[in-house]
């Protein structure tokens, strides 16, 4: 469902429906709308984005630990005549 026709289902029901009835229609109507176009809530999202926060940080700190082994192992391999793995260089 998209958002004009949750907005079209919602006129028609405002357009029908008196005072208390209508309350109660807009909010099942808007409930099953935003239930199907997947949206989740705010809360979720925060927590999904602390979490990913959370992921980037870790993976920034193991690619700065993977640059320093290859680093100090760089050196070693290049210094010997050693191409691309591990191969002669002639």
């Amino acid at each position: 469902m998209t958002l004009d026709q949750l907005v079209a289902q919602l006129r028609e029901i405002a357009a029908s429906s008196p005072g208390e009835e209508l309350q109660k229609n807009l909010r099942a109507t808007l409930s099953a709308g935003l239930a199907r176009m997947d949206v989740v809530t705010r809360q979720d999202f925060d927590i999904q984005r602390a979490m990913l926060d959370t992921l980037r940080e870790q993976v920034d700190e193991l690619s700065r630990q993977v640059e320093a082994l290859e680093a100090r192992t760089a050196p070693t391999s290049r210094s010997e005549g050693s191409g691309p793995g591990g191969r002669k260089v002639s």
